[in-house]
């Protein structure tokens, strides 16, 4: 495995690409030479490869160009799924909880991941034409709540390293799985490896992770 080299204007876009890095680096790369500093991990990600493929910094424009309208919040009782997502001042915060938890016949609902993505994905298409309907589609739809391909589920390597990794079976040789996980993940994430769990990894840094073995 290569260890991960510290960024530079002159770094092969393809090896930085290869490495992980967390969403605060990515931005204080952004800072540092004039690229957008807002958005996801993927979308600052896309800034870095374009501006270390030749792109000027000044020419690289922010991907999302609506806003949600802000100071005009909505309550629980005003919201509809004919409500819109854009310019209409509808936000995942809590009067939206309510709202979906009224919907669905839950006393407590969570947002789900998928819809942030979705209004990331709304805001960046500029499609004021998406309503609450949209959301509650995506939780609906299986096909859309299990993709795998989205440039933003791949953001969440971690999360699906450790889910790999605890579905493994061999995670239950080890007192503290999460803290394996940990080891073995700072290993891969500063490598140029993919990002993804594989049972060889554990065999291959057996010494490392040997004191939290069980005990049989």
């Amino acid at each position: 495995m290569t260890t991960r080299p510290n960024f530079s204007e002159s770094m092969d876009s393809k090896i930085f690409s290869s490495f992980y890095w967390y969403k605060e680096e990515l931005q204080n790369i952004c800072s540092q030479y004039g690229l957008p500093t807002y958005g996801t991990k993927a979308e600052l990600t896309k800034y870095i490869v374009a501006f270390l493929n030749g792109e000027v910094a000044a020419e690289i424009k922010p991907v999302r160009k609506v806003r949600r309208r802000k100071g005009s919040h909505l309550t629980a009782d005003s919201i509809s799924l004919s409500t819109k997502l854009l310019n209409s001042g509808f936000s995942l915060n809590q009067e939206a909880r309510k709202f979906f938890a009224r919907y669905f016949g839950v006393e407590h609902f969570s947002f789900r991941k998928v819809m942030g993505i979705k209004m990331r994905e709304v805001e960046k298409n500029a499609d004021v034409s998406a309503t609450v309907a949209d959301l509650v589609k995506v939780l609906e739809d299986t096909k859309i709540i299990f993709f795998d391909d989205n440039d933003e589920e791949k953001t969440y390597q971690w999360n699906n390293f450790v889910r790999a990794f605890r579905n493994d079976p061999i995670s239950k040789n080890y007192h503290e799985p999460m803290k394996v996980a940990a080891i073995i993940w700072k290993i891969v994430k500063n490598s140029d490896q993919p990002k993804i769990y594989e049972r060889n990894l554990v065999i291959k840094n057996a010494k490392l992770i040997k004191k939290f073995l069980l005990i049989t």
